[in-house]
């Protein structure tokens, strides 16, 4: 399929501004555009370094900064998160790519790379990989001001209000309801907020399991919420990531008790969540029992790419 891509008119942020320093063999394919501006607009929220490895628009995996780590540890942790899914992926960093991860990702074979510079070390690095695209986006796209568009097979078009969290920082999850009698702990509201911001990017239903500044699995586009959940355990088992004290964020309510009985087997400590099901005050109680804290975000961030 032949595709093009256009910009706005006097845009000088985000992928519309790529500046391709490394074309590969036959350059980007529009899934390959789609991924980087999928992948950008998660790392954007991060302040420290970030990198968000990216299949078919939604992530395998999320890392940041923990703990001082360097961007090259914070790649292998979002790489080795779901290894499988990052075979073939695009991949996107919110700082500049230095040599060490360059070596990094040099080990297996990955489509594009999105970053707001790269050293001259890792250009010669990457040179050596022959199909490899290189991607330079200076400026990430803040929160977008443009609808969503969907162009349906008639040719009907829907707009829609582009949605953006209004969590951006710890202390706004604390001014949040916290429904469970056990208060999240500081390292609990970090990964709260890290999973909540991945999740927001995540195609619905979504859930993602975090600790440790790396996302342990990610549920993307499953049609009922438990199927979400249950997907994301079956990918942590197979990479024996532990889920006990992990966080689990989930897009939408948590509409039964099935839900929070399959994470209580994982020994998950928190979960971020909209709320809003007839069923919350059960959920809560259930919390309650296994000494689970629940922040209600009172937002939902549905996502339907």
């Amino acid at each position: 399929q032949k595709a093009a891509l256009y910009k706005p008119a006097g845009s000088r942020e985000g992928i519309g501004n790529v500046e391709w320093i490394k074309w590969g063999k036959d350059g980007p394919s529009a899934t390959n555009i789609e991924d980087g501006s999928h992948g950008l607009r998660i790392v954007r929220y991060f302040e420290g370094p970030a990198a968000a490895v990216m299949k078919h628009l939604n992530p395998s995996g999320v890392a940041v900064g923990h703990n001082g780590q360097n961007l090259s540890s914070v790649y292998v942790s979002a790489r080795d998160a779901d290894p499988r899914a990052a075979f073939g992926s695009v991949v996107t960093f919110n700082h500049q790519v230095d040599k060490r991860t360059a070596e990094e990702l040099s080990k297996t074979f990955v489509e594009v790379v999105y970053a707001p510079d790269f050293e001259r070390s890792a250009v010669t690095i990457l040179n050596g990989k022959k199909d490899i695209r290189l991607g330079k986006v200076r400026n990430l796209v803040a929160d977008p001001t443009h609808p969503d568009i969907v162009v349906l097979d008639d040719g009907s078009l829907i707009f829609e209000d582009s949605y953006s969290t209004r969590l951006r920082s710890e202390e706004d999850l604390k001014q949040l309801s916290v429904a469970t009698r056990r208060l999240p702990t500081d390292a609990e509201y970090t990964a709260m907020l890290h999973s909540w911001w991945t999740a927001c990017e995540v195609r619905s239903n979504a859930v993602v399991f975090w600790k440790d500044g790396v996302s342990l699995a990610i549920g993307t586009g499953q049609q009922d919420r438990i199927g979400a959940i249950e997907a994301c355990i079956g990918k942590a088992h197979r990479y024996g990531h532990d889920l006990k004290g992990s966080v689990m964020a989930s897009d939408g309510f948590l509409p039964k008790m099935d839900n929070v009985e399959a994470v209580a087997r994982e020994r998950v400590s928190a979960i971020i969540q909209p709320g809003g099901s007839v069923e919350d005050p059960e959920l809560v109680k259930a919390c309650d029992e296994h000494r689970i804290s629940m922040v209600l975000t009172g937002e939902r961030s549905f996502r339907h790419f």
